[in-house]
């Protein structure tokens, strides 16, 4: 009677585990991570500088042309706006006269052309040429900055 059978059919598992199983000590220890060139840093990157447009809307005590509509002529300014206030802007802007529908807890704008704009508790509008940044309002007047439309 041939062996042969029987010694496959008795070393093919013992032949398997020992391919598959490998060292058990590599198993059980986590692996590591090679060491890096520098220490990690537990503090986060310092943000970007603020530029101009993205720095903290107006308020209406520190409007740096307040009530000074004419300030924005050229297209930019920050001043503070009532319901009733119209802004003119020179012909090097090229923007449409803007009426002050409303100012206040809803800042609301309009041009001759009938475009309507309505925002409460701050944020951006732009229209024509010109970017109107609406800042914090104190009773019926809101506080704006005006800048040209990038």
């Amino acid at each position: 009677m041939p062996r042969t059978p029987f010694l496959v059919a008795t070393l093919l598992p013992v032949l398997l585990l020992a391919a598959c199983g490998g060292d058990d000590s590599a198993a059980t220890e986590p692996t590591k991570p090679p060491p890096s060139a520098a220490p990690p840093s537990s503090a986060a990157p310092a943000p970007p500088s603020p530029s101009p447009s993205q720095t903290a809307a107006p308020a209406p005590g520190t409007a740096a042309d307040g009530r000074d509509l004419d300030a924005c002529r050229d297209g930019t300014c920050e001043v503070v706006v009532k319901e009733g206030d119209t802004l003119r802007f020179n012909d090097k802007v090229g923007n449409d006269p803007l009426s002050i529908v409303s100012a206040g807890s809803t800042f609301t704008v309009t041009d001759p052309s009938g475009f309507t704009a309505s925002i409460g508790g701050g944020g951006t509008v732009t229209t024509g040429g010109v970017r109107i940044e609406v800042g914090d309002s104190e009773g019926n007047r809101t506080a704006i900055r005006i800048s040209p439309q990038d």
